[in-house]
């Protein structure tokens, strides 16, 4: 009976899977409006009736799975360890991180052009981008909380969720326009700006 269930399951991961490589095929081929359930079974080689047995809100919920995957890239850059020790730390270690988000969205580049997209048209994608957005921000916002307890702080009455409001919107704006083509800046300049703007903004 436990080797049928197991089957069962490995059978199960197999088709997702194989939904998903197709998926991120076709996507990247045709754009995600134009991109249909049916194709997607098609170029997967499986039934339609087995791709919507799995993935029942159709291609949104296809492409928040491949977000999941994506992002899980970004999240372990958002969460590395860090204890604010004095400005000149902080500098040193905002700029790795940005190279680093840079790094993702190049690497990423073709799905996130898809994500972008997606967040326009699907109201599940756009949720999941928000609630995606809104624990980074908290994330962020925890190391201003630690500039304010160490007394780093150029200003003790920083609101920690608007400043790291800050620092991620305006992150996020450039990575979008790196993935999508829509700036003529270099990296290094994005980079250097940003995080200087944060550091000069943020510690004393």
């Amino acid at each position: 009976m436990d080797k049928k269930i197991d089957q069962r399951t490995a059978r199960a991961e197999s088709y997702k899977r194989k939904v998903l490589e197709s998926a991120k095929e076709l996507f990247i081929e045709h754009g995600f409006k134009e991109t249909t359930i049916m194709m997607i079974a098609n170029n997967a080689d499986i039934g339609y009736g087995t791709a919507y047995n799995h993935f029942p809100n159709g291609k949104d919920e296809i492409l928040l799975m491949i977000m999941e995957e994506i992002m899980e890239d970004f999240h372990q850059v958002a969460n590395n360890a860090y204890t604010v020790e004095s400005k000149e730390n902080a500098f040193i270690f905002i700029k790795k991180n940005i190279e680093n988000l840079i790094s993702l969205v190049l690497f990423h580049k073709k799905l996130l052009v898809v994500l972008h997209e997606a967040i326009h048209f699907s109201e599940l994608v756009r949720e999941k981008w928000e609630d995606i957005s809104q624990r980074l921000i908290v994330r962020i916002a925890i190391n201003v909380e630690q500039a304010k307890a160490k007394n780093l702080a150029r200003n003790p009455n920083y609101d920690p969720q608007i400043v790291a409001g800050v620092l991620f919107y305006v992150t996020e704006n450039y990575l979008w326009n790196i993935a999508l083509d829509k700036t003529t800046k270099s990296n290094e300049i994005i980079v250097r700006n940003i995080t200087e703007m944060y550091t000069n903004g943020l510690y004393k």
